[in-house]
């Protein structure tokens, strides 16, 4: 845990220290191209979730119309078999 804390602490240093190297050299422009790098980024993230949102839903969907459609043949199934016990009779009844 020690060396966890003392491994975070120094990275945040180093941050530190590069953020101010860049700043004395460059001034603002490297965090500039950086912000708008995430946006772009960020709009072509938005795009994806949505994307992957409607697969999401339509995989629903089909997932819904497959439970009813097993619930209606397996009551199909029963109500088939009820009745050919019905007319058949059962193996117990002698």
């Amino acid at each position: 845990m020690i060396k966890f804390i003392v491994r975070l602490i120094g990275l945040i240093m180093l941050g530190g220290i590069i953020f101010l190297a860049l700043s004395f050299w460059q001034g603002g422009k490297p965090f500039r191209w950086f912000g708008e790098k995430t946006e772009q980024a960020g709009e072509v993230i938005k795009e994806k979730s949505k994307e992957v949102g409607n697969e999401a839903d339509k995989i629903k969907e089909k997932t819904e119309y497959v439970k009813s459609t097993t619930k209606k043949i397996k009551e199909g199934i029963r109500q088939t078999g009820d009745k050919i016990k019905n007319i058949a009779g059962s193996k117990d009844e002698k």
